[in-house]
């Protein structure tokens, strides 16, 4: 049974923060998400930024059932049919348009879009997106724009990504309408070239606690 929406948000709100994967490499992948989960992080978004990134995405949800495999970077409404057709638990966007928030709206593959602004939460909301993305994070305000838009939409709910870090995590952690943070610096791309196993999962755990 595919997970819904509600059981998604309530496991990045036990875990607070999501590992963002950029890999074209089937074995590196399912390798990388496999130790993310055995140090504390058991959900992931692989992102559409490579050639191969959906036959990644497939092969990783075929061999990681117990990882929550979300796919990031979705541009298009095929693309987010694609994801859905490959297995992902859930979908992610940069951003928002209106053809992209309708077609997920009409899909039940659980969506969450990409706003950097009030304007784009009110087209998220119209469309009945009250948990989004805010990115990117660290050059559109990040907890700052997340308390000012918290006035006029108090029941919305934010992932930030784009720049995050391990110091910066639990700051943004405390504000109230923040869910969880997202970002690569547990799987840096140079690290999973590497094939340095040991030192992401040294940092996936770090991550992990520093989000209890």
């Amino acid at each position: 049974m595919s997970p819904t929406k509600t059981s998604i948000i309530a496991q990045l709100a036990q875990l607070r923060v999501l590992p963002i994967l950029v890999t074209d490499d089937v074995e590196q992948a399912i390798r990388c998400v496999t130790t993310l989960a055995e140090h504390g992080l058991p959900a992931v978004e692989i992102t559409l930024r490579t050639p191969n990134a959906m036959n990644v995405l497939r092969e990783v949800v075929k061999a990681c059932p117990t990882v929550t495999v979300g796919a990031g970077t979705i541009l298009t409404a095929a693309q987010l049919a694609a994801v859905k057709e490959a297995g992902a638990a859930f979908g992610i966007s940069p951003g928002i348009t209106p053809l992209l928030a309708k077609a997920a709206a009409e899909s039940d593959l659980p969506y969450f879009p990409g706003v950097a602004s009030a304007s784009d939460l009110m087209l998220a909301l119209e469309h009945g997106f009250d948990v989004v993305k805010l990115f990117p994070s660290d050059i559109v305000g990040g907890i700052k724009l997340a308390k000012a838009l918290g006035g006029p939409f108090p029941d919305v709910r934010f992932c930030l990504t784009g720049g995050v870090t391990l110091e910066s995590m639990p700051q943004l952690l405390q504000q109230a309408n923040i869910l969880c943070v997202g970002g690569s610096w547990m799987c840096p791309a140079s690290l999973i070239a590497a094939k340095d196993w040991t030192a992401i999962g040294h940092l996936a755990a770090q991550a992990a606690a520093a989000a209890k």
